[in-house]
Order: C-alpha cells, then structure tokens, then sequence
C-alpha cells in the first residue's frame, strides 16, 4: 500500500470518527416531539380551563361589582336625600334662632331698661331720705325759733283770724268744685287721670310674646300713645273679668306693642282677651 493509500485510509478513519461524533450528538439532542406535542396540548387544555375559570369568574365580579355599585349608587341618593332633608331642618333650626335671638335681645332690653328704672328710683329715694333729713334739721331749727317767737304771735293773732276767713271760704270752693265734679262722675283726685287714653277705645290682644309682651289690635290712629294705660277684660258667661292691666310701648296706625304690667295681672293673658278702658268710678270701686 502506497503512501497515497494510507492517507485515504486514515482520512476515510478521520471521517468515520466524525460521522460518529454527530450521530452521537444528534442522539443525545434528540427531542421526542410526539411527547412534547401532547404535553403543549394538554398545558393548553389546562389553561384553557383556567381561561374559561378566570372569564366565569370575571363574569361574577363584574356582576357583583355592578350590583354593589348600583347599591351604593341607590345609597348615596339616599344620603344625598337626608343631607337636604337635614339642610332644611338646620335652614329652619337656623331661623327659628334667629328668632329666639331677636327675642332674647328684647328681653335683655327689657331687663336693661327695668334695671335703669330702678337705679333712678333708687337715686330718688336717696334724694327723698336726703330731703327728709334736711326736713328734720329744719324742724329742729323751727322749733328751736319757735321759743323765740311766741311773743310774736300775739301780733299774728288778726292774721290768723284773716286766714281763717280766706281758709273757710277756700273751703266753700273746694265743696262747690267737689260737687261739680260729682255731678260729671269725675272724683277729685288729679292722679287718676293721668296717662289716661282717650274714653270708648277698645280692642283685643292679638299676640302673646314672651317676656310679657303683648300686640294689640289697635294703635295711634285709636288715639294712643307711648305709655297710655289700657284694662285687659275676659268675657266669661256674659261677665267681663279684669285680667290685668297694660301699659303701651310702641304704636304704628292699626296695632300697637305693649308690656303686660306685673302688678296688675290677675291671670294669663290669651289671645282674643279685649283691652279698653275701664270707667274710673268702677276701678274705684273696685
């Protein structure tokens, strides 16, 4: 065997060394596709399933989600109902302390001005208690002088004798003016007719406030004024009862505002109780 021979020989054993690494490579990365086919398909069957599972349950959420937010939806225009329902009760709560507010203020007014009232009586007490102390110390003193002046009044004897004459005939007048005034109805005594409204008004009571106020049914065109006086009279089986008396505090033409005067009340003032003035005669009488 020539050289050329060997060569051929040894590349034909080259060669088969090669095929035999390949088939040995191809061996070991064979693939049984057969295997991996069913295997890809029954992975698919699977998520198919959970596919189908996870829609289904998409499917329920989604319809639970459309329920609970077609409830919350039906909750909220419920709530949405309340909060105008308790807008309204706070807009009319509001009003109504605005109106007890007001209410309050007057009453603290009236306090105000009851309690100005009685610091100024007060201070005319202590100027009368004042007088009435200087009247002492004068009296002292007059009686003092008095001592002193007997003699003098022998001389104011003809004086005296004077004015007893003018006295007598004083007195005749007064009996004449009393019996003028008897005649009329009218009693002698100024202080009666004082703040006295004009005879045969009549009206009624209209609205009972608190704090002892009152609205009337009639006001300046009536002839009122600020601070006249006016019986409140309750008609009971046909016979009028005094239920107290009012003083009036502020007028407009058809109505007027008044104060229910404590010291005359002798029940509680209604509505529908009339206010006029009583005859004096028949207070007096009373």
């Amino acid at each position: 065997m020539n050289i050329i021979g060997k060569m051929f020989v040894i590349l034909i054993f080259a060669m088969c060394i090669m095929i035999m690494v390949f088939a040995i490579t191809i061996y070991a990365t064979h693939t049984n596709w057969k295997n991996k086919a069913e295997a890809l398909q029954k992975d698919n069957t699977e998520l198919t399933l959970k596919i189908e599972q996870f829609v289904k349950l998409r499917d329920d959420t989604e319809k639970k989600l459309y329920t609970e937010i077609v409830r919350k939806t039906n909750a909220i225009a419920t709530l949405q109902s309340q909060v105008n329902t308790l807008t309204k009760e706070n807009e009319k709560l509001t009003d109504e302390n605005n109106k007890l507010s007001q209410e309050r203020q007057v009453n603290i007014s009236a306090v105000v001005l009851s309690g100005q009232n009685m610091e100024k009586l007060r201070a005319e007490l202590e100027g009368y208690r004042k007088d009435f102390r200087e009247a002492q110390k004068k009296w002292a003193d007059l009686y003092t002088t008095l001592v002193a002046k007997i003699d003098e009044a022998h001389s104011l004897a003809m004086d005296l004798a004077s004015f007893k004459a003018i006295g007598i005939q004083l007195a005749k007048d007064y009996k004449d003016a009393v019996e003028v005034l008897k005649k009329h109805n009218l009693l002698p005594q100024p202080e009666l007719y004082s703040g006295v409204p004009p005879q045969g008004v009549h009206g009624l009571i209209t609205q009972v406030r608190p704090g002892g106020w009152v609205e009337i049914s009639i006001g300046s065109d009536s002839g009122l004024q600020k601070g006249h006086q006016l019986d409140i009279i309750r008609m009971i089986s046909g016979r009028a009862m005094l239920v107290g008396k009012i003083s009036i505090d502020s007028l407009q033409p058809d109505k007027a505002v008044a104060v229910i005067m404590p010291e005359f009340r002798r029940s509680t003032v209604q509505v529908g109780d009339r206010v006029e003035v009583i005859n004096v005669n028949e207070l007096t009488a009373k």
